[in-house]
């Protein structure tokens, strides 16, 4: 196992280690130990989710250049292309 050395922690983050490891019954290395895995797993799995988010945005559906706009296909649906602006469609 690699030991780190000469690692300048400032003294309140040492306290909160000092108390996570108290808490947890461990030492102060195993707590940081244990802190540096926990960060190491949540960075690896942020970075999947990254990934699988950029991959579905690139494989997003683009219509065909040929198709209408949305705003198109809605007026002719409801109806407002076959009336002029002054004479709305009567309701019954």
């Amino acid at each position: 196992m690699t030991q780190l050395s000469s690692l300048e922690i400032p003294d309140v983050l040492y306290t909160q280690i000092q108390g996570m490891a108290l808490f947890q019954s461990r030492s102060i290395n195993e707590q940081i130990v244990t802190l540096l895995q926990r960060a190491l797993e949540i960075e690896a799995q942020r970075q999947s989710q990254a990934k699988i988010l950029q991959e579905s945005h690139q494989e997003r559906w683009t219509p065909p250049a040929i198709a209408p706009d949305s705003v198109t296909l809605l007026r002719k649906i409801r109806g407002y292309d076959t009336y002029t602006i002054a004479s709305p469609p009567q309701h019954r």
